[in-house]
């Protein structure tokens, strides 16, 4: 049966169709069933290529429903906050809808704000479910501390990749999400991958999807060679998000309710 695990609700999931026509059953060597492939079978076996190569390159399990739509801007306290998510929320929805030029351009999003917990990977994560639902693209999803362990992992052995498949992959597929970037120690090993990883995707048009606590032109104090930030300035629209925390609120009410079950 079709499902939503399917981005264009034809198959159950699993990339295959199964077919079936009893018309065909009284003819000679002629199946009356059969299984065809989807048109999200290609985009699947990507998915399962960047995941077989990769441990973290998903889009986090509490987001993996989130939508931009359902992005609630009143959770937030403050009315400057809730306008300012208001307009963020907005941007989100018109990159989505305006994806193909966006790629044109090799143009993604950098969603920011100096307080954790304020929104950016809830909205980064709907975005990217919204691509891969709408244009069927290939993602990987990561926090750019956890890109660089997993080339780390190919010092030691710990993975079948090598580091040249691990930045291969970051460099080469479609939709790249970092989130918290320069969240992570700075180091000349960090800039570097960065570097490798960000100048292909700019050269190539690669759409790249950051969120951080930090603006573009503050990112050259931790990428002190500039070449970091320069590159994500060309490769990205700044959005700005609340300089507020939600994360609490929704904790809480998440927590009111299951208290009626223990409780109630």
């Amino acid at each position: 049966m079709p499902s939503d695990k399917c981005p264009y609700h034809k198959c159950d999931g699993t990339g295959w169709i199964w077919k079936r026509d009893w018309s065909k059953r009284h003819l000679p060597n002629k199946k009356d069933e059969w299984q065809e492939q989807c048109d999200c079978y290609e985009q699947l076996m990507k998915q399962r290529e960047i995941e077989r190569k990769l441990d973290l390159a998903q889009i986090p399990p509490i987001f993996k429903d989130a939508t931009v739509n359902s992005f609630d801007v009143n959770l937030y306290k403050q009315s400057d906050s809730r306008e300012t998510a208001t307009t963020a929320k907005k941007a989100a929805a018109n990159y989505v809808s305006n994806f193909k030029t966006m790629q044109e351009y090799g143009k993604g999003l950098y969603l920011f704000s100096e307080v954790k917990g304020s929104g950016k990977t809830r909205l980064v994560s709907s975005i990217a479910n919204a691509l891969m639902k709408m244009y069927g693209v290939d993602l990987a999803f990561l926090k750019a501390d956890d890109l660089l362990t997993q080339i780390k992992k190919t010092f030691n052995g710990k993975t079948e990749s090598t580091e040249s498949e691990i930045i291969q992959l970051f460099r080469n597929v479609e939709v790249l999400v970092i989130d918290d970037i320069a969240v992570e120690k700075s180091t000349d090993f960090a800039e570097r991958v960065f570097f490798n990883v960000l100048d292909y995707r700019l050269e190539h048009k690669k759409v790249t999807l950051f969120t951080g606590n930090k603006t573009i032109d503050n990112l050259g104090n931790v990428y002190i060679e500039g070449r970091v930030s320069s590159r994500i300035k060309k490769m990205s629209l700044e959005v700005y998000m609340p300089e507020e925390s939600i994360r609490d609120d929704e904790a809480e009410s998440e927590n009111k309710e299951l208290e009626k079950i223990l409780f109630g």
